[in-house]
Formats: C-alpha cells, structure tokens, sequence
C-alpha cells in the first residue's frame, strides 16, 4: 500500500505503507528504541523509563503470530515509522477488539502526521476484516501522547494496569498504564 507523498516538507518524499518482514527486525529495534528511550523526539520516555523499548525476539515473536499486522513506514527508503495490532480473541458478547502498539516514529521525522497515517491504516485494516474496537495501553505521566490519541478518536475507559516492562526500570515509582480505546464501527 502507497500513501500519498507528504505535505509540509521542503523536499516530499513518497512515504510506503507495507506489512514488515524478517529483514526489518534490525532496523525496527533501533527505531522503536530511538522513539521511546532516545533523546530528541516529542514520544520519548525516557524521562520515565530505563531499559530497552523492545527487542529482535519480541519482534520475530509478533511476526510469527498470525493475529498480529505489524506495518512499517518507509521513507525515502528508510524505515520511519511502525505499529502493529494484536487481536484478541472475541468477548463474552461477541466483541473482537485489537491492541494497538509498538507505535513509533522515527524522531527526526515526528510531526509531520505520519503516525496519524500509520494509525488511520491500522484502523482501516482492522474494520475491513470485522474488528470493533481498538484499544492501547498509555504510559502514565504523558497527558501529551493522551491529548494525541484523543484527537484520534480514543477515550479513557477509566482503568488502568500494571506497567507492562521491567518495573525496575521506571524511574518514577508505581506508574501503570492507562487504558483507551477506539471504536471502529
């Protein structure tokens, strides 16, 4: 899948959507890592999280898994954006949802709606094969990245869990994830 070439660049650059393979793994890690934990870029954590963001198992683990569509971002062809979905099997009521994550972008290119791009193919791609809801799970103490995905169309559901890395690498005790979701119908 081909996106539209971008807007508000001196220099467009046609930007390619397409599903990762094997060959990504490295470049992904390093791009995951440089958008959560590195300096520079508007998504860092690294004011609230040590360690690594992921790592080259974790990302062979979710290719291998057939409910998992982990999308790159290439452009000018690096790789500069990614995200997967997870879905979940189908609630008691018959709901299927999909987990948003491992969303990022590369921070040298943040801010010039590729994310929103990747997000809006994630969304389209899940409602296209029948899923309802897609929820993500937001680090505690970023009311910026919140504020980002409501202008997406995500809502708190009120509940929050457990940090889901290492808890010894948070550099601000206790802090949880909060939950969101999005309809998609």
């Amino acid at each position: 899948m081909t996106a539209p070439r971008t807007r508000g660049t001196r220099h467009s650059t046609e930007v390619t959507l397409r599903p990762a393979n094997g060959g990504d793994v490295p470049e992904l890690v390093d791009l995951v890592q440089a958008a959560y934990r590195g300096e520079g870029g508007w998504t860092t954590e690294a004011h609230l999280v040590d360690g690594h963001r992921t790592d080259a198992d974790e990302v062979h683990a979710m290719l291998a898994d057939p409910r998992v569509t982990l999308l790159v971002a290439e452009l000018g062809g690096e790789l500069a954006g990614c995200c997967y979905t997870r879905r979940e099997p189908a609630d008691p009521h018959g709901s299927d949802r999909a987990e948003l994550g491992l969303f990022a972008v590369r921070p040298a290119v943040q801010s010039r709606g590729l994310g929103g791009r990747l997000l809006e193919a994630q969304a389209e791609l899940l409602r296209s094969a029948g899923v309802g809801v897609l929820r993500i799970q937001v680090l505690q103490g970023r009311p910026e990245l919140q504020d980002w995905y409501r202008r997406h169309g995500f809502a708190s559901v009120g509940t929050a869990v457990p940090f889901a890395g290492n808890p010894d690498w948070l550099k601000v005790a206790g802090l949880g994830m909060d939950v969101m979701e999005r309809p998609l119908r």
